[in-house]
């Protein structure tokens, strides 16, 4: 420094600047080397970060491996996201186009990053499209009836319900309706990596059909007698009364009919929304049975051999609207010549005696006779 020093103070002065100027330029490259000490500082992190395949198929994986060094914190970016341990590895997702894999780790002196990239080849191979079936068992049912709905379905992992039933279902399953008193879709859509598939299933509602009975009791009376009407349906919502009675009637019930003289047919009608339902019933009147006949015979003195009667038991008297047809019988005392049968029917009766012995045996028939009321 002595040798710049000048005697004049004002230059003086001005050497003293021109030294201090010197000096700086002559610390600059210190501080330049100290920054490069720090910026090479054996504690900087240090990432190693492979991957393995680097090249795979579409859909393939790759196995991710890092090491670091002076690391405490590491973060993911790119290809996979988020803090990530300071060494470790793990598989990727399934790859279906390059993807480049990116490491930043930090630590008490700085930071570093390293990436690699995973080459991926070929065309993804699309996931297989869902299929889904519905079918109701039966596909029609009459007013009031339920149905079976059973459905199944392929690369499907969930199935949703529409129309006239809703909700998650199963992939597949099987499940009764409510009773239906209109016609019902079932609708079902099932859902897979492959998209979705819709199908559905209709039932059909049919009117029932209306039945109706009836019947008399008694369903023979005498002339001037009455008789009760009983009646019931199904699937009706009206009934008209024909015949020997008529009107409106309820769709079940009874009624008493009048004095009746001659057969009758009383017939009922019964209506509702899946038709008419018919039926008869018929009511016959007899006369009154009021007829007699008078029957008198001799009694036997000899057997059909000749030898004397032995005391009798009794008489039997047959008779019936038949000649060959003598359905009723009615007793006489062994002293009756005679017997008087009455509550005769109108028509043409026939009528025969026969003896009956003490011992059991009973004689022929006699002839027969007849009489008309």
């Amino acid at each position: 420094m002595s040798s710049i020093r000048c005697s004049h103070r004002s230059r003086g002065r001005f050497a003293f600047r021109s030294m201090l100027a010197l000096a700086a330029l002559i610390s600059l490259p210190a501080i330049e080397s100290g920054v490069a000490a720090a910026a090479t500082s054996p504690y900087t992190p240090k990432i190693k970060f492979t991957s393995g395949p680097a090249t795979v198929s579409s859909g393939g994986k790759s196995y991710l491996y890092w090491q670091t060094t002076n690391s405490t914190t590491c973060k993911a970016s790119g290809g996979w996201q988020g803090n990530v341990s300071t060494g470790g590895g793990q598989w990727t997702g399934a790859l279906t186009k390059t993807t480049q894999f990116v490491l930043t780790c930090t630590g008490p002196s700085g930071s570093e990053t390293k990436s690699t990239t995973v080459t991926v080849t070929g065309t993804p191979t699309a996931a297989p499209a869902p299929t889904v079936t519905i079918s109701a068992s039966p596909s029609s049912v009459t007013s009031g009836r339920s149905s079976t709905l059973t459905w199944s379905s392929t690369n499907a992992t969930a199935c949703s319900a529409a129309g006239a039933w809703s909700g998650t279902k199963a992939v597949s399953g099987s499940q009764g309706t409510a009773a239906l008193s209109a016609n019902a879709s079932y609708q079902l859509t099932c859902t897979g990596a492959g998209g979705s598939a819709t199908h559905s299933a209709t039932v059909s509602v049919t009117n029932a059909i209306p039945t109706v009975n009836l019947a008399a009791s008694p369903s023979t009376v005498q002339t001037g007698a009455n008789t009760t009407l009983t009646w019931s349906s199904t699937n009706a919502t009206s009934c008209t009364a024909s015949g020997g009675w008529l009107g409106s009637r309820a769709t079940s019930g009874s009624s008493t009919t009048s004095a009746l003289n001659t057969t009758t047919i009383y017939a009922l009608a019964c209506t509702g929304a899946g038709g008419t339902a018919n039926k008869t019933a018929t009511v016959t009147v007899a006369a009154v049975a009021n007829g007699t006949a008078t029957l008198s015979w001799e009694a036997p003195t000899a057997n059909t051999d000749g030898t004397p009667v032995t005391p009798l038991s009794g008489y039997t008297i047959y008779y019936g609207t038949s000649p060959s047809a003598l359905s009723h019988s009615i007793s006489a005392s062994a002293t009756a010549t005679s017997y008087e049968i009455t509550g005769l029917a109108s028509g043409t009766w026939y009528f025969a005696v026969a003896a009956d012995a003490q011992d059991g045996t009973q004689s022929a028939m006699s002839n027969i006779g007849s009489k008309t009321e």
